[in-house]
């Protein structure tokens, strides 16, 4: 009992044996290549939805949203914080919503690996819009 608490002691807990990751991502693959994987298919379903609502700006937009995830050691995803600009804010009011509906529309992923043990994790995704 000893050795095992000596042993949790040494683990860094943030930093993650395997990223979690889609089932369309390669899980044999390395940490770079898994964290990657999971990036893009998390940005194209973003964008995939984004692109399924008519979202219309008066002016240039590009601004840079951040958002804070959570996953959960079963493989949820869920929305901590979306960080805009305020003028994101104020020429896409709706942006909160549709991230929000296609995360809730995500598959479900495989969970990060401590171990082999699954863990909940915390990560910022960047996405980037550029709108005319």
């Amino acid at each position: 009992e000893e050795i095992v608490r000596e042993e949790m002691k040494s683990i860094n807990w943030n930093d993650v044996d395997h990223f979690p990751i889609f089932p369309t991502c390669d899980e044999t693959a390395d940490r770079q290549a898994q964290q990657a994987c999971f990036q893009q298919e998390f940005t194209e379903q973003i964008y995939r939805t984004l692109s399924n609502h008519q979202l219309v700006v008066r002016k240039r937009l590009q601004d840079t949203v951040k958002v804070q995830l959570l996953i959960d050691n079963r493989g949820k995803i869920s929305i901590v914080s979306i960080n805009k600009s305020e003028e994101t804010e104020k020429m896409l009011p709706a942006l909160d919503g549709l991230i929000e509906l296609a995360v809730s529309r995500m598959p479900k992923v495989y969970p990060a690996l401590k171990r082999n043990i699954p863990v909940n994790t915390r990560g910022v995704m960047p996405v980037v819009l550029k709108m005319d």
